[in-house]
């Protein structure tokens, strides 16, 4: 049970570190375009995107809390994949607002 901990304390830091790294390399670089070209592109990319990052995130979570008992080193994988989701969903929670 201590191993749940430890990967849930490992996956948090990293859900902020991403969520944080897109933030700012989203909100640094959107004053550079000239050209808001990736906001031109329809709502259904933003949808996809949405269920996808969903299917990462949830997907990740089922595994580690099905797998609680697995050291945290074994569920790096699942959790950069939650990481990864909370990132797309972040970037594109922002293209949303910009559009």
């Amino acid at each position: 049970m201590k191993n749940i901990y430890k990967t849930s304390i490992f996956t948090v830091t990293n859900i902020l570190v991403f969520i944080g790294s897109a933030l700012f390399i989203q909100i640094k670089n959107q004053n550079r375009l000239v050209e808001k070209c990736s906001y031109l592109v329809p709502v259904t990319i933003d949808v996809l995107a949405f269920i996808a990052a969903s299917f990462l995130v949830v997907e990740g979570i089922y595994k580690i809390v099905e797998n609680k008992d697995v050291t945290w080193q074994k569920q790096v994988t699942r959790s950069f994949r939650i990481a990864f989701g909370f990132s797309i969903l972040t970037l594109h929670v922002l293209q949303v607002i910009y559009k």
